[in-house]
Parts: C-alpha cells; sequence; structure tokens
C-alpha cells in the first residue's frame, strides 16, 4: 500500500478570485489573467483584507491594526494605499472598492475561491496506471462534475451582480493643461475654441493671473499681470471678446474686471460684484447676473441688474449669516443654481425660480460641500463640484428632480466645472493639496508631519510640544481635523481626543489645558474644555455655536459666536455669560491677551482696512492698534493671526501684508507705548525700539521670536476635458 504522502492531494493554495483577476495569497501576487500586476507589500495586505472580509464594511481602524499593529498610521498613509488598489484594479469608479464616508471600505465585488483539480499526470497505484481504474474515472467525474457546479454557480452570480452593479462606464480624460504648479477656475468660449482659466494654487480666491490658450495646443498667454486677489472662474461675454473676473487687494471686496481676450488692458467693469455673467449684451444695455454685499457684515445675495445697476433686483438674500457666492442660469433663463456658505461653512447647491418667488431647495448631493455648478447646453443636466465626505468631485442629476449620481473618483479633487457648448463635455481643475507642519528654532527649520494636510500649529509654552489639526475628510468647515502632539526632541507624534474633531483650539498658559471649539455630526459646534494629561474626561462648557474660543481672566473663557458676531465673556462652567461687543466681520483677527483683558478683533466700521482694534473686556474705550493688520487668507483662515500674544505677554505680534513684527512689551502690560495713535504702516512697527521681524511671514509665534510653526502648501493641478458616460 502506498504511503499517506502518495495518497494525499496536494494541497491547495490560498487564491481569492473576482472578475479577470485572482489575488494569490501564498505567492503574494495579484494577477489580471497571466499577468503580474505589481503591488506593495502594504496595499496587497490592505486589498488582502478587504477580499477576505468582501461584501463587508472595513472600518479604516481595523485595517490599519490588522496591517500595521502596534504602530501609529497617518490616515493618508491607508489612502494612499487605497490609490495604488484602485489603481491596479482599474478601478477608478471606486464600484470595486466602495468608501464609506468617515467609517471605512467595502469591497463589493463577487468573491470565489478557485477548486484545483488534483494533478492530471499519471500516477502509479499498485503498479497499475490510475487513471484506467474505475475508481480513479469516478473521481476525475465527480471532481469535473463539482468543478463545473461552482463555475456554474460564480457564472450566475456574476450574471446578477453585472445586472444590478453594471460595469462602470469609463471616462475618457484629455489634459489641456501642464503647469508644474496649479491651473484652476477653467471657462470655455461660447464657440468652444478658447480656454480661460486662472493660474494659481487657489481653487476659491487667492493670488493668481488670468491665461487663455487656444484648444486643442494653443500656447498658454497670459492677459493679467498684477497682484490683486482672483476670486471663482472667469466667464466669457456672449461675443466671445471679453472675460470677466472677481479681482481684489488684499482685505478689500471684490470688484469685477473685464480684459480683452486677445489682449489689452483690463479695467474695472463693475464694483462690489463677484460671480458675474452676462444674461444677456448689447451696444447699449447689458444684463447681469452676480453677487454684492449687502452692507450688513458678511451677508452676500444674488443679484441681477444693468451694467449700471439700474432694473436691479435681488434674486436670493440668504439668512444674515450666509454668504451666496455664486449663481448659474439655466438655458431657458428660469432657474438658478446657487453655491452658498453659512457662517463659513460650504451648503449644498441650491436650485430656484430666477423670478425669486420662492427660495427654492437644496439640489444634488446632499449633505454635501458644493463649491461649482454648471448646465448641460439643453438644460436637462445640473452638475456639481461637490464634497460628500471623500473630497471634491463631480455630479450630475437630470433637472427637475432625478438622482444625483458620482461621475468623477479617486484620491484627486475636480474643482471647477463647464460644459462644452456641444454639451459632450465639460473642463475641471482636478489634483491634490498638501499642507505639512514645520517648526523652527536655534538649530533651523524641521519637519514635523510629512502626509495629510497639517494645519493652525501651535507650540506649548515650554517649547518642547507642538500642537496641530490633521485636516479630516467631510468636516463642515475648510478649517476642521483631528488633534495632534509632536514631542519636539524625539518627533514622536500622537493624536489627542479622537472622539473630536476641531475647527479652532487654544493651549493655555501653563500648558495643562486645552480649549477648543468641536463639530459634531449634528452640525453643531460648542466650546469644550480638556486636560491635556488625559486625567479627566473633556466637558462642554457652552452649547452655543462658536466659531472661535480663547482663556480669559482665571477662571473664565471667552469665544465668538458662530451665528450672529457676538463676542461673550462666561466662567468656565458656562455660567454668568455676558456679551463683550458684536461685530460684522467673520472674526479672522479674533485673539486675547494672556491677562484676558483685551480682545482683538477687525474694526467692523472700515472692514476694507482690516485695522485691528482692542476692545476692554470689563468695558471702557476700544483703541486702535493696527492699519493694516492682515489675518492671512481670508477664505480658508489657515494662516495666523493679524494680531496676537506670546504665552507669557512679553511680545505682542503683528501680521501685515507682506511681513510679521514682534512688538516687545513691558512687563505687566498688554499694549505698546506708541507715540501715535497706532501702528499706521509696516514701516512703523519695524522702528519700534525692539522690534523684531520674523523671517517667515506666515509663522506661527512661539515664545518668543526665535521659535515659531509654519506650514507650506504645495498644490498641483491642472485644466481636463472629460467626456462623460
Amino acid at each position: 500500500m502506498g504511503t499517506p504522502e502518495s495518497q494525499s492531494a496536494p494541497r491547495s493554495r490560498r487564491q481569492y478570485a473576482f472578475g479577470d483577476f485572482s489575488l494569490d495569497l501564498d505567492s503574494g501576487f495579484l494577477r489580471q489573467g497571466v499577468r503580474e500586476i505589481p503591488l506593495r507589500p502594504k496595499p496587497f495586505e490592505v486589498l488582502v483584507c478587504l477580499v477576505e472580509r468582501h461584501g463587508k464594511l472595513v472600518t479604516k481602524a481595523e485595517l490599519t491594526s490588522t496591517v500595521w499593529p502596534d504602530t501609529t498610521v497617518m490616515d493618508n498613509t491607508l489612502a494612499q494605499c487605497l490609490v495604488e488598489i484602485r489603481r491596479a484594479l482599474s478601478d477608478d469608479s471606486c464600484q470595486l472598492i466602495r468608501t464609506v464616508a468617515r467609517r471605512g471600505y467595502l469591497f463589493a465585488a463577487p468573491v470565489t475561491m478557485p477548486l484545483e483539480l488534483p494533478d492530471r499526470s499519471p500516477k502509479t497505484v499498485h503498479g497499475l496506471d490510475a487513471l484506467s481504474s474505475r475508481p480513479a474515472r469516478r473521481i476525475r467525474w465527480a471532481a469535473a462534475s463539482v468543478l463545473t457546479a461552482v463555475l456554474l454557480a460564480a457564472a450566475s452570480v456574476l450574471i446578477v451582480f453585472r445586472l444590478e452593479h453594471p460595469p462602470p462606464a469609463r471616462l475618457t480624460y484629455a489634459q489641456l493643461t501642464s503647469f508644474a504648479d496649479s491651473a484652476t477656475s477653467p471657462a470655455v468660449s461660447p464657440d468652444g475654441r478658447i480656454l480661460a482659466f486662472i493660474r494659481s494654487e487657489y481653487t476659491f480666491g487667492g493670488p493668481g493671473q488670468i491665461y487663455v490658450r487656444l484648444l486643442p495646443g494653443g500656447e498658454p498667454v497670459p492677459l493679467t499681470n498684477d497682484n490683486l486677489i482672483k476670486r471663482g472662474s472667469p466667464k466669457f461675454s456672449p461675443d466671445g471678446t471679453l472675460i470677466a473676473y472677481a479681482a481684489a487687494k488684499p482685505g478689500s471686496r471684490y470688484d469685477t474686471w473685464v480684459v480683452p481676450v486677445f489682449g489689452g488692458r483690463p479695467r474695472l467693469y463693475l464694483a462690489n460684484a463677484s460671480g458675474l455673467t452676462w444674461i444677456e449684451s448689447g451696444p447699449l444695455r447689458s444684463r447681469l447676473l452676480f453677487s454684492e454685499l449687502t452692507g450688513r457684515g458678511d451677508q452676500m445675495a444674488i443679484v441681477t441688474s444693468t451694467e449700471s445697476r439700474m432694473e436691479h433686483r435681488i434674486v436670493y438674500m440668504p439668512p444674515e449669516t450666509g454668504m451666496a457666492h455664486r449663481s448659474y442660469l439655466s438655458p431657458d433663463r428660469k432657474q438658478v443654481l446657487v453655491v452658498e456658505m453659512d457662517n463659513g461653512a460650504w451648503l449644498p447647491c441650491r436650485l430656484m425660480p430666477f423670478d425669486g418667488t420662492s427660495h427654492g431647495r437644496p439640489i444634488g448631493p446632499t449633505p454635501a460641500h458644493c463649491v461649482d455648478a454648471a448646465w448641460s447646453p439643453d438644460g436637462k443636466w445640473m452638475y456639481f463640484s461637490a464634497d460628500t465626505g471623500g473630497g471634491y468631485h463631480i455630479w450630475r442629476q437630470r433637472f427637475p428632480a432625478g438622482t444625483a449620481e458620482q461621475i468623477t473618483s479617486g484620491a484627486t479633487e475636480e474643482e471647477g466645472i463647464e460644459l462644452a457648448p456641444d454639451g459632450r463635455s465639460f473642463v475641471t481643475s482636478i489634483g491634490m493639496k498638501q499642507s505639512t507642519v514645520w517648526f523652527h528654532d536655534a538649530r533651523g527649520d524641521r519637519q514635523v508631519t510629512s502626509e495629510g494636510f497639517g494645519l493652525l500649529p501651535t507650540i506649548s509654552p515650554d517649547s518642547k510640544v507642538l500642537y496641530y489639526l490633521l485636516r479630516a475628510e467631510g468636516g463642515r468647515h475648510s478649517v476642521i481635523g483631528e488633534l495632534w502632539a509632536a514631542d519636539i526632541e524625539s518627533g514622536q507624534r500622537r493624536r489627542l481626543f479622537p472622539e473630536f474633531l476641531m475647527k479652532h483650539y487654544v493651549i493655555s498658559a501653563d500648558g495643562r489645558r486645552i480649549l477648543f471649539v468641536a463639530s459634531d455630526p449634528t452640525r453643531r459646534s460648542p466650546v469644550w474644555l480638556a486636560e491635556l494629561d488625559g486625567r479627566f474626561a473633556p466637558r462642554q462648557v457652552t452649547t452655543i455655536d462658536v466659531w472661535k474660543a480663547f482663556f480669559g481672566e482665571e477662571g473664565e473663557v471667552i469665544f465668538m459666536g458662530e451665528g450672529p458676531k457676538i463676542i461673550y465673556v462666561a466662567k468656565e462652567d458656562g455660567s454668568r455669560l455676558e456679551k463683550i461687543v458684536r461685530v460684522e466681520s467673520p472674526g479672522a483677527l479674533f485673539s486675547v491677551s494672556p491677562d484676558g483683558r483685551w480682545v482683538a478683533i477687525p474694526n467692523s466700521t472700515d472692514p476694507l482696512a482690516w485695522p485691528a482694534m482692542l476692545y476692554p473686556v470689563r468695558g471702557g474705550s476700544p483703541v486702535l492698534l493696527c492699519i493694516p493688520c492682515t489675518s492671512g487668507n481670508e477664505v480658508e483662515r489657515v494662516g495666523p493671526p493679524g494680531v496676537s500674544w506670546s504665552p507669557s505677554g512679553k511680545f505682542l505680534y503683528l501680521r501685515f501684508q507682506e511681513s510679521m513684527y514682534a512688538i516687545p512689551l513691558r512687563p505687566g502690560q498688554m499694549l505698546p507705548s506708541l507715540a501715535t495713535p497706532a501702528f499706521r504702516s509696516e514701516r512703523d512697527a519695524a522702528l519700534f525700539p525692539g522690534a523684531q521681524l520674523l523671517p517667515e511671514r506666515g509663522a506661527f509665534p512661539g515664545p518668543d521670536p526665535s521659535i515659531y510653526a509654519f506650514t507650506r502648501t504645495v498644490t498641483h493641478r491642472n485644466i481636463y476635458r472629460i467626456q462623460p458616460p
């Protein structure tokens, strides 16, 4: 009789099959047919985890604990693995591996384990040919029958899956620009022959220049060369000879400028106007649609008028805390798509009648942050650039009440959208943006983070710990994230208070406590107080929706309400709530002196100059501190404040447009002794006795001017034409 080894079947390999792919766990290969697809070890392990639990949600925590046990992993590490896996599987539309926002991932394709037959080569049993024996033939036929049944079952499952989940249609991409930096905010001329865009790293508003290029292969030509901040996509006039765009000096309101398409001097077209489009144009009269500030703080309405603002009519007036930044008129001029913010947060797009008879309703993916919209030329489709939790992508929805469907997906984001005149394609800006956190002291610059989007760094009073936020997916505000702490000497990092997403935080002067504004799933933003050593559970200070919060005098907190911009002072337990002052600005300069007696905010009576006023908490007259102090990027508010103090109160930091100065203070005084009523220019700050210029304009200062943190942002975007399915 043969040995057990000679009679046993060969050991089956651990394999999985899905579609035309196979995953061999023993050899560590991913194959498509017979072709091996290279995949690094960690992405391979992530894919194995997902495939083994196909059809079930796998949380991010489960993936990281399985693939990176006993290791602290950034969210971006897992995201990058998913990018590599989807690229290997050609899963551009994320149909095989689906992202479940804020939870994890789901492998959606049916998976089978291929049955392996015994080796078909002749083997001898008792000296006889195994294939000639009846038992052997019965085994062979039984195995073949089992194989046939398995294959038929797998085929049935695959057919059902394909019927219920048809394979994603392939999008056709054509790259229209190839800059090493960034091209954003695309627009197409009425005849489809010219592409206009802004060469800038900012997708909403920031420094940049207007460019045009002839399609398909003309050279990019700049039409502007100035220091104005540009906002939103440029728009062609109906005859295609002019391009309109919104621009402003730093800290000023936005006006609409026009520039000839084939070159010429830009000129101011309409003051206090942005997001302008022409409804009709003629030699004597043009009808316009645009956004304008109402004069009530930052409120921005959608209006229509002529060039001289005659026949002015409000189309949409948002709440007092709202800003309707952009509008898109339907081809039949009966409907308008509106892009808006409320309390600094993007909302879903809005569909409403152009005659203003109602405020309409949210449209497109909901809930979502919608930043751009467009109509197909026939008016049958509405398109949106929106973020539902996994980054900004293009969606479409049939007018008037179809179901929103996602067109683009993946690791990159798509912002800005305009349909070609023939309706067969659209243009959008595709790319990514990353922000790293750095620390500077006597030893020079040191990079603290290398993954994710780091923002709002804060140095501990003893200069031993650097705190910062890592931006979270799907946050309600652009400035929101998880709190991390990095040990300056060892470089070790750890996440703090993982249950909370924060949009603002401050560390106490003794370095032991943190006051933060959380953003919870119910869209509320209350203030919380916690011990940094974790000895006690965080406790909620107030239920009021808050923009920013600071420590005040002993046992007090000072914060600004997110709705009506009112600054309050209260006890740390939330009692004895008192109003200090109401302001009309977004509070970008808002900060509090270390002794809790002064609040720094922009002067609401002159928001264009951005002068910083100091308001006493305990009553008295406000003091003009500087003109003009700037908050940096007023759109995302990720830069340092225009006015701040060192934790010890030894220095006052003033940020101007191009520089930041440290002003020494006398012991016990929070205000500098000035010969003039205020710092009226950067030169005044430079000439102040003992003033120091910080090398980094965007520095987040530490205990003294030699120690500070800063962020470095890298953006790469280009314009693509996409042909939708």
